[in-house]
C-alpha cells in the first residue's frame, strides 16, 4: 500500500510539474525572444540617434566602401550601418562583413557563413543611412537554455526532495495500519480475542472496531456451534440409547408381547431419529442458502394442499382434522415455493402433535396494520407465558411438549420466513391453542378472483 500510494502521489505530481515546465518553456522562450526583439529595436533606434548627428564623419571614414574600420558598440549585439545607395560605413566588431538582411524595415531572418542571425533593419532617411542590428540565433538559445536550466534545475531538485519527504510520510501516516498486520499476522488462526492496538489514530478506530466486532460475532457463532453440536448428540443419543435397549430386550425375551412391544419402540425411536435428522438436514441446507434470485408467486393452496397429502397418515394417527380457510385457498405468496412449504409444514407439524384427539388444525389469512399473515391454529394448550421468549431457540421444547419433536422446528420456520422477508410471531389463544403467525409485507401477498 505504501509503494501505492507514493507511486500514484508521484505519478501526480511529476505530471502537475511537468505540466507547469512546458508552460514554462514556452512562457519562457517567448518572453526571452520578445524581450532580445525589443532590444534589437532600441539598439537600433540608438545607433540611428548616434548616426543622424555624425552622418559627415560616418561617410568621410576612410576606406568608406570596402572595410570600415570596425567600432565596438555590444559583443552579444551585431551592428552595420550602410548608406541608402549600398556603401558600408560602419559595424561592430562582432558583425560581418556581408549585410545581415536586405530587408529595408522591420525584421528578417538569413543564413550567414552557416550560421542563422535574426536582424531588425531601420531606415534612417535624413542621413541617408540603412542600419542592421542583429543577434546571432545560437546566443538566443544558449541564453535561452541557461535561463530553462535556471528554472528547471531546482524544479528537479524539488521533485526528488519531496519524493523523499512523500516516501516518508506515507511510512510515517501507514504505521499504524502496520501496527494492526502485525498483531493479526502473529496471532494463532484459533485467536479471537479483540486487537489491542495502542493508541490507534481516529482514522483507523472505525477499522479496528470492525475487526473486533468481527472477532466477537465469530466468538459467538462458535459457541452457538459448539452448543449446537453438543445439543444434537444429546438428541441423537437419546433415541439411539432406546433402540439398543428394546434391541437387546427384543433379542433376549421369548414373549411374543414383550417383543412386539420393544419393536414398537424401536419403531417410534427411528421415527424420532429419523424427524431430528431430517430437521438438522433443513436448517444446514436454510443456513447455506446463497441465492438472492427474486420469488415469485406461490399459491397457498398448492403449498397446503402438498402439505396435507404428505401427512396424511400421521394426521390419521393423531385423529386431527387439516382445514383450509376460503380466504387462504385464492391467496398468492411472494416467496419460495420450497421454503414456503418447509416453513408451513413444520408450523402445521407442531399444531397437529400438540392438539388434542378429533381437533381441527385451521390455516388462514389475515390482515392487520398494513400486514398480512398465514396464521396456522390449533386447539392444544398453548405455551406457557414464561417460555415463549425461548420457545424459538434450537433444542428447546416447552414444559407440554408432546410427540417426537426435537426442538428444531420454530427455528427452522424463524429462519426460513426470514429469508423471504416474513417474521414468525407466537400468541396463545383466549379460547385455548396457540396461534403461530407469519407476518409478510403487503406487496407480498395477492388474492386471485
Amino acid at each position: 500500500m505504501r509503494s501505492r500510494l507514493f507511486v500514484l502521489l508521484l505519478a501526480g505530481t511529476v505530471l502537475v510539474w511537468s505540466a507547469a515546465a512546458a508552460w514554462i518553456n514556452i512562457s519562457t522562450r517567448n518572453d526571452v525572444q520578445r524581450v532580445l526583439d525589443n532590444r534589437l529595436i532600441e539598439a537600433a533606434g540608438m545607433v540611428a540617434s548616434l548616426a543622424r548627428n555624425s552622418a559627415s564623419n560616418l561617410q568621410a571614414v576612410p576606406g568608406g566602401g570596402n572595410d570600415p574600420a570596425p567600432v565596438h558598440v555590444s559583443r552579444q549585439l551585431s551592428c552595420q550601418i550602410w548608406t541608402l545607395d549600398g556603401r558600408l560605413v560602419g559595424r561592430s566588431g562582432s558583425a560581418p562583413k556581408v549585410p545581415l538582411s536586405r530587408i529595408n524595415d522591420g525584421f528578417s531572418e538569413k543564413v550567414i557563413n552557416g550560421e542563422q542571425w535574426r536582424v531588425y533593419s531601420l531606415v534612417e532617411p535624413q542621413a541617408g543611412l540603412r542600419i542592421l542590428v542583429g543577434d546571432n540565433l545560437k546566443v538566443r538559445r544558449n541564453l535561452i537554455a541557461d535561463v530553462l536550466k535556471g528554472l528547471l534545475v531546482p524544479a528537479v531538485v524539488g521533485i526528488v526532495a519531496l519524493a523523499v519527504l512523500l516516501w516518508s510520510a506515507i511510512g510515517q501516516g501507514l504505521s499504524p495500519m502496520r501496527r494492526v498486520t502485525d498483531e493479526l499476522s502473529m496471532r494463532a488462526p484459533d485467536e479471537i480475542r479483540p486487537l489491542e492496538v495502542e493508541e490507534p489514530v481516529r482514522e483507523l478506530a472505525p477499522l479496528v472496531g470492525a475487526i473486533n466486532g468481527l472477532f466477537e460475532r465469530l466468538d459467538e457463532l462458535r459457541a452457538s456451534e459448539r452448543h449446537f453440536i453438543a445439543s444434537a448428540a444429546h438428541e441423537l443419543q437419546t433415541p439411539l440409547a432406546g433402540l439398543k435397549a428394546h434391541a437387546q430386550i427384543a433379542l433376549a425375551t421369548d414373549d411374543p408381547t414383550l417383543r412386539e412391544r420393544s419393536l414398537r419402540s424401536i419403531e417410534a425411536s427411528v421415527d424420532r431419529t429419523s424427524r431430528l435428522v431430517e430437521q438438522l438436514l433443513d436448517l444446514a441446507r436454510e443456513e447455506a442458502r446463497t441465492s438472492e434470485t427474486a420469488p415469485g408467486w406461490t399459491s397457498l393452496a398448492s403449498v397446503f394442499q402438498s402439505i396435507a397429502e404428505e401427512a396424511q397418515i400421521f394426521l390419521e394417527r393423531r385423529q386431527v382434522q387439516l382445514r383450509l380457510d376460503a380466504g387462504a385457498a385464492n391467496a398468492d405468496i411472494r416467496a419460495d415455493e420450497a421454503a414456503l412449504t418447509l416453513a408451513l409444514r413444520n408450523l402445521i407439524r407442531n399444531a397437529v402433535e400438540h392438539s388434542p384427539q378429533g381437533s381441527d388444525v385451521r390455516v388462514s389469512v389475515a390482515r392487520n396494520e398494513g400486514m398480512f399473515a398465514i396464521q396456522v391454529f390449533d386447539e392444544g394448550a398453548g405455551i406457557p407465558p414464561a417460555e415463549l421468549s425461548r420457545i424459538r431457540e434450537r433444542f428447546v421444547r416447552g414444559s407440554g411438549a408432546k410427540g417426537s419433536g426435537s426442538g428444531l422446528g420454530l427455528s427452522i420456520v424463524e429462519l426460513v420466513a426470514a429469508g423471504f422477508g416474513a417474521t414468525l410471531t407466537l400468541a396463545n389463544r383466549t379460547i385455548g391453542g396457540l396461534e403461530a403467525s407469519l407476518q409478510f409485507q403487503p406487496d407480498a401477498f395477492r388474492e386471485r378472483a
